[in-house]
């Protein structure tokens, strides 16, 4: 039954990854998930239809919050990332790229391409607001992200550090293991596979990881974050690398507005200024970064596909 799959398409692969993801959003997050936090807290899901409208103040939210969080990490995230590795390779580890990275150097640069980018994803947001859409649309673009919004803020805002410690693992952990076992580990891999070349692979599962978060104005920097996560992951040659750097992203984040709750508004979750001449500068920084582990990568299409490719007619004689 392990590696049932591997010699599947890598079109037909993605189509069976969404619909894996899909039952496990429904049966863990919809009922299970829902079942039992409803159970705990006393709060009906119907309740949680319209955000906007929401009071976080309310004793067992948050508790509901967290929850989703957990039931959606393990729904939409873990479970159907190792459910696919485990049809599409007899080495699951090895097929998510769960080992150590080229060099011990990989963790740093990797680490140091997220942080060195804040400027230029900042000034990439600043752009993304300014951008006009049809008053429709951009009309519920806006709720969207305000519900996103408050959301996150209604765990920000909160001033004890045991908040920040589960801030830390609920927001920045679950989302930087769970997003990157889905969206690197297993799509950016079979879009490397259908492109036969990893940039577009890179580009298009970084396009998708941002539009699936439903935030049209945040639309651009996470766009760019998910081409230079792709890319970490891609050249450092392990997943590991690239959810250590998204974790120190995200928790540096939350650290900056757990000790300057004023750069929590709500416009923006966190925000920094950032001027073009900063955000030239973080670019090419960040470009360095890149071309560094380019050069100094061991990750090699035909090693990394190896397992994928179909047998000879004389391997099945």
């Amino acid at each position: 039954m392990k590696g049932l799959l591997k010699n599947k398409p890598a079109g037909n692969q993605l189509l069976i990854m969404v619909s894996i993801a899909l039952v496990g959003v429904f049966i863990i997050g919809s009922l299970f998930g829902t079942i039992i936090l409803t159970a705990i807290t006393g709060i009906k899901p119907t309740e949680l239809l319209d955000m906007n409208k929401l009071d976080y103040t309310r004793p067992g939210v948050i508790t509901y919050i967290r929850g989703l969080q957990v039931a959606q990490f393990f729904g939409l995230f873990l479970l159907p990332s190792l459910l696919c590795a485990w049809l599409f390779s007899t080495n699951s580890r090895k097929y998510l790229g769960l080992h150590k990275p080229h060099g011990l150097s990989h963790w740093v640069i990797g680490i140091m391409v997220m942080i060195l980018a804040i400027p230029f994803v900042q000034w990439l947001g600043e752009i993304n607001q300014a951008v006009q859409f049809p008053a429709g649309i951009a009309k519920w673009m806006k709720e969207k992200e305000d519900s996103a919004n408050k959301t996150v803020m209604a765990l920000l805002t909160r001033r004890t550090p045991l908040d920040l410690l589960l801030n830390l693992v609920f927001i920045a952990g679950l989302a930087a293991v769970g997003e990157e076992l889905l969206f690197r580990g297993v799509a950016q891999r079979l879009f490397i596979r259908l492109f036969k070349s990893p940039w577009p692979g890179i580009i298009v599962a970084a396009f998708i990881f941002s539009a699936l978060h439903m935030q049209f104005y945040g639309f651009l920097p996470r766009f760019v974050l998910g081409i230079l996560l792709g890319a970490v992951y891609w050249y450092s040659g392990s997943l590991w690398t690239a959810i250590l750097a998204h974790f120190v992203y995200d928790a540096l984040l939350i650290v900056v507005a757990y000790f300057n709750p004023a750069l929590v508004n709500e416009e923006n979750t966190v925000k920094m200024s950032s001027i073009a001449l900063t955000a030239a500068f973080s670019f090419i920084l960040v470009s360095l970064a890149v071309n560094w582990m380019i050069k100094h990568s061991g990750t090699h299409y035909d090693n990394v596909y190896a397992e994928d490719k179909l047998p000879s007619l004389e391997d099945r004689s």
